[in-house]
C-alpha cells in the first residue's frame, strides 16, 4: 500500500491514490518514528479509499494523511451513501416531468439489477472495475430463455452514470461515476426486415428451431393490403374499444406507442384534417408536436369512435374516461 524510503537522516513515505503516486516527508528522529509514521499514513489511506475520510480539495494529500490532517485542516470522517440510499432519493426527488412515465420505469428496472448484483455498497466502493463487474454478469443472464441484450446493458449503465453523476450535482455525495472505457459483449444485428412471401420461403427449407422462427417473424414487413388485413381482423376480434382506432393511427401516421397514449381528442383537426403528434424524441427540454395529413380511413374511424364509444375525458384513447392507456 505505502513504502518508507530512507535517504541518509531523512525519511520519506511513497504511496499510490487514485492511479496516481505520491510521496511524502516524515518528520522522525529514527526508523522506528518514521515506521509509526508509515503507519498513521496506511490507516488514514485506508479510511479514504472507503469513504470514510475525504481529502479537502487544495490539500496535499501527502501531508494531510499522515499528519491526520492538523497541518492542513480538521479531518473530515463521513459515512459514505450507499447505492440503495443513493437510488431511493433519486426516484423521489428528481424533477417531475423531465422524463416520461415509461422511462422512468426502465430505470427503476436499471437500478435494481445495478444493486443486486454489486450489492450495497457505498458510492466510493464503485469503482471501474465494479462496473464492468456488473457488465459482465449481467451479460450472462437471461430473460425469457434468451441472454440479455448488450443494449439493455448498455441503457443500464448509462442509467447508473447518470443517477451518480446525479447524486453529486445534488451535493448527495462526491463521487462521480468512473469515467473509463467499459467492455461489452458484441451486439448482434437486427435480422433485416422481409415480406410475407420472403419469410415463407426461407422457412420452406426447413430445419429451423422455434427461436429462429420467431426470430424472422419478428422482422415481417406488411404492405399496405396487409396492414389493412390485419387492422380488419383486429376491428372484428378486438374486445377493447380503443384497440382499433389507435392501430388505424399508428398504421395511417406512424406515431409511437407513447405518442399515441399522450394523444388528445382536440390534436384530431376534422376541419383541417390534419392530427397534432405530441412528440417524445425530439427534444428532451421541452414538449414538441408535429402535423400529419389524415388519411380518409382514419379520419371516418376517428369520427365514429369519438361519437359512439369513446368513453370521454381529455384522452384521445381511453377504457374509462380521463385514464390515460399505459404500457400496463
Amino acid at each position: 500500500m505505502a513504502s518508507l524510503e530512507q535517504r541518509g537522516n531523512r525519511f520519506r513515505v511513497s504511496f499510490r491514490l487514485g492511479g496516481a503516486k505520491h510521496h511524502v516527508g516524515v518528520k522522525a528522529a529514527d526508523r522506528k518514528e518514521a515506521e509509526a509514521g508509515l503507519a498513521r499514513l496506511e490507516e488514514n489511506l485506508r479510511l479514504v479509499e472507503r469513504g470514510r475520510l475525504i481529502v479537502p480539495e487544495g490539500a496535499d494529500v501527502g501531508l494531510y494523511l499522515i499528519s491526520d490532517g492538523r497541518l492542513e485542516q480538521k479531518v473530515e470522517s463521513v459515512q459514505s451513501t450507499r447505492l440503495s440510499e443513493l437510488f431511493r432519493a433519486y426516484r423521489e426527488q428528481f424533477t417531475v416531468g423531465v422524463k416520461e412515465k415509461v422511462t422512468r420505469k426502465m430505470e427503476d428496472i436499471h437500478l435494481k439489477h445495478v444493486l443486486r448484483i454489486l450489492g450495497d455498497v457505498t458510492v466510493t466502493e464503485v469503482t471501474a472495475g465494479a462496473v464492468q463487474r456488473f457488465v459482465d454478469t449481467r451479460s450472462r443472464e437471461t430473460y425469457l430463455g434468451k441472454t440479455v441484450k448488450t443494449t439493455t446493458v448498455r441503457k443500464a449503465v448509462a442509467t447508473f452514470r447518470f443517477v451518480m453523476n446525479w447524486g453529486v450535482r445534488q451535493g448527495r455525495t462526491k463521487t462521480n461515476s468512473p469515467d473509463v472505457d467499459l467492455f461489452f459483449a458484441k451486439e448482434r444485428q437486427a435480422e433485416p426486415f422481409r415480406t410475407f412471401e420472403q419469410i415463407t420461403l426461407i422457412l420452406a427449407r426447413g430445419g429451423f428451431d422455434a427461436a429462429r422462427i420467431k426470430e424472422l417473424w419478428d422482422g415481417l414487413f406488411l404492405n399496405p393490403d396487409e396492414v389493412s388485413e390485419v387492422l380488419e381482423i383486429v376491428r372484428k376480434k378486438t374486445a377493447s374499444a380503443w384497440l382499433y382506432p389507435f392501430l388505424v393511427t399508428a398504421a395511417h401516421t406512424g406515431a409511437r406507442r407513447g405518442e399515441l397514449f399522450r394523444s388528445r381528442v382536440e390534436d384530431f383537426d376534422f376541419g383541417g384534417k390534419l392530427i397534432l403528434i405530441r412528440e417524445l424524441k425530439r427534444s428532451r427540454a421541452k414538449e414538441t408536436f408535429r402535423t400529419v395529413d389524415m388519411a380518409p380511413l382514419l379520419e371516418t374511424v376517428m369520427k365514429d369512435y369519438f361519437a359512439t364509444i369513446h368513453p370521454g375525458g381529455m384522452y384521445s384513447y381511453s377504457s374509462v374516461a380521463g385514464q390515460q392507456i399505459t404500457d400496463g
